[in-house]
């Protein structure tokens, strides 16, 4: 491991140490499902509150209107409880029914009026199934003045974990180690493989298979680290071109810009073609395996001096 990483890990001034991860307490916040799924909910959340910002009189007339928004509503409700559960399990919350998940979380953030979490529950128990008919005016009328419960409820979530944490940014540090390691194992792997020679490696399409593989899990482990991170480094719009983006920050050195679009290129072509040229493969790999932990490491020397 460089110096660069193991001074990131180990380093007392960082909020969390990697190497002391598996001393902490089983029960711990997952924080990839907890950013994740508050993800899936703001996302239904806005389609919600679009449809019920519309006209009552418009509403109530198109059936188009309300049968999407009833499934959105089971879909924001649904989202939210899966973090409930996991919220609750690890707050100590024991025999917590779906029923009652969101009025004693609500009841343990200290929320203002809990009881509205409960009449929240109740109706969605009551009204879940999309092939019975409902009232569509009381339907207006009940979620456009609780639509706003779930924002609060995300909203208390996430500073509480942040809170308890100590973790501001939430961080998934558990992801973080998890695809260094694959990708240290993998290009480790590779340059194995490599250091057999190119007749070695031509001949035995074991080489062949294994490299593909590990390339793919490679950079697949390092565009995972960046599609954590982007958005704690305040990159909001990102796609494929994900690590591209942390050159245009300056995250990632500029000199790495040609190379992370040739990575990108190659991954794509060892996933889409079932047969490679195996001397392209070689020379492929001689240029680009060593570039993956360079560059993973100038992104944590980068979240180093944004937790410090």
């Amino acid at each position: 491991m460089s110096y660069i990483i193991y001074k990131f890990f180990i380093d007392p001034i960082n909020i969390i140490a990697f190497y002391l991860m598996d001393s902490r307490p089983k029960k711990r916040f997952n924080i990839s499902l907890i950013v994740n799924t508050l993800k899936d909910l703001e996302k239904v959340y806005i389609e919600l509150n679009k449809l019920m910002s519309v006209p009552l009189d418009e509403f109530i007339s198109n059936k188009l209107i309300i049968d999407k928004a009833r499934a959105d509503f089971n879909l924001a409700f649904e989202t939210l409880m899966r973090v409930c559960r996991h919220v609750t399990q690890v707050m100590g919350l024991t025999r917590v029914s779906g029923k009652e998940c969101l009025y004693k979380l609500a009841m343990e953030l200290n929320m203002e009026n809990p009881d509205s979490y409960k009449e929240l529950s109740d109706f969605y128990f009551s009204h879940r199934d999309l092939r019975e008919d409902i009232d569509s005016s009381f339907f207006y009328s009940f979620i456009k003045e609780r639509l706003i419960l779930f924002k609060n409820m995300a909203g208390a979530i996430v500073e509480h974990v942040k809170k308890v944490t100590n973790n501001p940014l939430l961080i998934d540090y558990d992801l973080l180690k998890q695809k260094y390691f694959y990708i240290k194992d993998s290009v480790k792997k590779i340059d194995f493989a490599l250091s057999q020679g190119k007749e070695e490696f031509v001949s035995k399409p074991m080489y062949y298979d294994r490299t593909r593989y590990f390339y793919i899990v490679a950079y697949d482990s390092l565009f995972d680290i960046c599609s954590h991170l982007a958005p704690k480094f305040g990159i909001k719009k990102f796609g494929d071109d994900c690590l591209i983006k942390l050159v245009e920050e300056g995250i990632v050195d500029k000199s790495y810009e040609d190379k992370i679009r040739e990575m990108y290129k190659f991954r794509n072509t060892l996933g889409e073609k079932w047969e490679v040229d195996k001397e392209f493969m070689y020379e492929k790999l001689k240029e680009l395996n060593n570039s993956f932990l360079p560059i993973a490491e100038q992104i944590f020397k980068y979240l180093k001096s944004k937790l410090t």
